[in-house]
């Protein structure tokens, strides 16, 4: 569907003046067609209602067309700054996630062995003082991992476990904290920038998926079309470097193949030649600090441990400095190393050297929105293996986990099930039965997104607040997660109680935005700049305002990436990345996604090993051979794909598969290749270094039975192990 900005602005407007209708009582009744009367719903009639996206982090706008009190599409926001209209598969599989027939639907406790998966429906009234009793019962002792959720949620969150004297720990796989630890030191600033695709002319990229899964596919897709096509007189240029041909190295003009672990090396070379060459917009003071540490690399050294050829580095710098817009960005595998943070750090040298910092076509630091507790600092692998070393138990007898699943996402070698099974007590708050909510006692499920009040918090890329509204009733006897905690906060008494003294969660959204608004619109009336923001979607404004960097620093000298497993016994590279369509596993459940074929291989509903075809040829493999992929800490079964993109000594797979619950469409579907991984993590910044392993492969002399999506121009067909499907 095609939906442009004055088509939406119009059919939000009809659904404001049936707000208006006599007999409504609240924003919940104007706003949610299921629970307006019958008489004022007309059969056949669609109503459009602003949301925000939480398939991933983020959070994106989006709007919801409801026929008869059933969401029956979604779109992405034609408003909202951050997607303008557009929206990704995952996002648009997010229905597949409100009427997935596996959602909890009501409170359980355990019933049978921890770890069983056995559990019996309990009333709401007993689940939660069953919850409380435990809060009471570990003082001091309560650790809640959470997805991060920037906005009121996070606020509540935080006030909740401070007071209890717990701890929150705002997790995510794939949370870029190696860049914001690079930006830290590089800027001084702890907060993502916003890269300004759309108006450079000549784009850099060390490995950053920005087409795929980098921080919003979707805001930069829309901006590398602009780049691209937007400009009757400039077509921006595109250079890919990384070991692996991604989707996105497929969309550049050069792909530039380089050694796992030494991106950083070959930044530092075109750093050094900028400043050789004279071409380096900096001050005499800056420029003295740079020289004294590019100095003693030589060119020569690098491209030898880089594997990109010297007359490949000196072009990739002459191309940077001459470009009349140049942009370095830094992601992906380039990141995912021992050394993922000093990388980004030397990347960020690059921009800093061509003064491309709040300038057209560079990196652009916004000042925040402001929005009140919105704070929700983002931890990587590191801060939950902290968990393990605490040597008084007490400090994690109770685990609380909200949309988070680490037994899923941390390999097996980093021991975390230690924490689980040393737990006293474990609640969770999962809509679905996940590997981590397996290990339950007792879980209260959350409402789906759709069905909840809520707000997101989008600093950087594109400043604004999105507001999240339900659009239909809920499905189940499901409860939002905020008015759990204010219940129990509530029953605590007390300080607690004191503090978080809201009837429900969306009185406290309310409050927020009129805290926000008071500060931001003064002048215009709490209840209109609540209704325009139901109507939009939340608050933005067209321009953000620049924050001036004062800090320029210079990289430090980038350590050698480390490795786990000696290169003779496993002689490949091991790169596990995200899939497009589940990402981290998260939409493994969605029956949508695991139809999406994989762009550059069309594999669907499935694990694959992608091996060069001459690494094949040596091993003897055909394409579809199941093969043994071992490491020093597991061993993995998944049929070949042939992949050209690979180098001869990189093997490849994609995450997402492999889980043991999770639902009919997820459980027992491929494997997780997270378990070969090594427990090796980036020290800035605390994450886990998922390029790090080493692995070896055999035969296991058995066919596989991957299913292929073959375009052929006259509708889809799928070819398996006995031919068509």
């Amino acid at each position: 569907m095609d939906l442009n900005r004055r088509d939406f602005l119009k059919v939000i407007g009809l659904g404001a003046a049936g707000s208006a209708l006599p007999g409504c009582g609240g924003e919940t009744a104007k706003l949610i067609p299921a629970v307006l009367p019958d008489e004022e719903i007309v059969p056949g009639v669609a109503n459009w209602y602003a949301s925000v996206c939480r398939e991933c982090e983020a959070g994106c706008g989006i709007i919801v067309r409801v026929m008869e009190g059933r969401a029956k599409k979604i779109e992405g926001n034609p408003d909202h700054p951050l997607n303008r209209g557009k929206l990704c598969a995952r996002g648009q599989a997010s229905l597949q996630g409100l009427y997935n027939p596996d959602r909890i639907r009501g409170p359980l406790q355990r019933d049978g062995e921890r770890g069983e998966g056995r559990f019996k429906p309990i009333p709401w009234e007993d689940a939660m003082s069953r919850w409380v009793a435990a809060l009471q019962k570990h003082p001091g002792g309560a650790v809640l991992i959470s997805r991060p959720v920037p906005g009121t949620l996070a606020g509540l969150f935080s006030t909740f476990m401070k007071e209890i004297s717990g701890t929150v720990l705002f997790y995510e796989p794939s949370a870029e904290r190696p860049l914001r630890a690079a930006n830290r030191k590089s800027f001084g600033i702890d907060f993502l920038p916003d890269y300004d695709l759309a108006n450079t002319t000549y784009l850099l990229s060390f490995g950053a998926p920005f087409l795929s899964h980098w921080l919003s596919p979707v805001h930069f897709g829309i901006a590398y079309g602009e780049m691209r096509q937007g400009r009757p007189a400039v077509r921006g240029r595109f250079v890919q470097v990384e070991p692996r041909l991604s989707m996105t190295a497929a969309s550049a003009d050069r792909w530039v193949p380089i050694r796992p672990g030494t991106e950083g090396l070959l930044a530092v070379a075109i750093g050094r030649l900028i400043l050789k060459e004279g071409r380096a917009k900096l001050s005499r003071e800056d420029r003295c600090r740079f020289e004294k540490f590019y100095d003693p690399f030589s060119i020569d050294r690098i491209a030898n441990e880089t594997g990109v050829a010297e007359e490949e580095i000196v072009r990739l710098a002459r191309e940077f400095y001459t470009a009349a817009s140049p942009l370095a960005i830094g992601g992906g595998i380039a990141s995912e190393q021992t050394n993922g943070t000093d990388t980004l750090v030397a990347i960020n040298a690059l921009n800093l050297l061509v003064g491309n910092i709040n300038q057209p076509g560079g990196i652009h630091f916004f000042q925040p929105s402001g929005f009140p507790a919105s704070s929700a600092e983002v931890v990587g692998e590191q801060a939950l293996l902290d968990l393990k070393n605490r040597t008084q138990k007490p400090s994690r007898a109770l685990l609380m986990l909200y949309q988070s699943n680490p037994l899923y996402t941390l390999p097996p070698s980093t021991q975390f099930r230690q924490v689980f099974e040393e737990a006293d007590f474990i609640v969770s708050f999962s809509p679905f039965l996940d590997e981590s909510t397996a290990m339950a006692d007792l879980i209260l499920p959350d409402h789906f997104f759709l069905e909840s009040w809520g707000d997101h918090v989008t600093e950087g890329i594109a400043p604004a607040v999105g507001l999240a509204q339900p659009v239909v009733i809920p499905r189940y006897d499901t409860r939002p997660v905020g008015d759990l905690f204010l219940s129990a906060a509530n029953r605590f008494g007390g300080g607690l109680k004191e503090r978080l003294s809201w009837t429900d969660f969306r009185t406290m959204v309310r409050e927020q935005w009129q805290d926000f608004f008071a500060l931001r619109q003064p002048a215009q009336p709490f209840d209109a700049a609540w209704v325009e923001a139901l109507q939009r979607g939340g608050w933005w404004k067209p321009e953000g305002k620049p924050v001036p960097i004062s800090q320029r620093g210079a990289p430090t000298a980038p350590e050698p990436a480390r490795f786990e497993g000696s290169e003779k016994e496993f002689p490949f590279h091991f790169y596990p990345f995200p899939s497009m369509g589940l990402h981290q596993g998260e939409g493994a459940n969605r029956p949508w996604l695991q139809e999406l074929p994989d762009p550059l291989t069309t594999v669907v509903w499935g694990s694959w090993v992608e091996i060069n075809p001459k690494t094949a040829q040596e091993y003897g493999l055909a394409e579809r051979d199941l093969v043994r992929v071992i490491s020093p800490y597991g061993v993995i079964e998944a049929p070949v794909i042939f992949f050209p993109g690979n180098p001869p000594d990189l093997i490849s797979m994609p995450l997402g598969q492999g889980h043991t619950f999770y639902g009919r469409y997820a459980r027992e579907r491929g494997v997780n290749p997270l378990t070969l991984l090594a427990p090796l993590i980036d020290p800035p910044s605390g994450g886990l270094a998922t390029g790090a392993t080493r692995v070896r492969i055999e035969r296991t002399g058995k066919r596989g039975r991957p299913v292929l999506v073959d375009q052929t121009g006259q509708g889809a067909k799928r070819h398996t192990e006995e031919g068509e499907a």
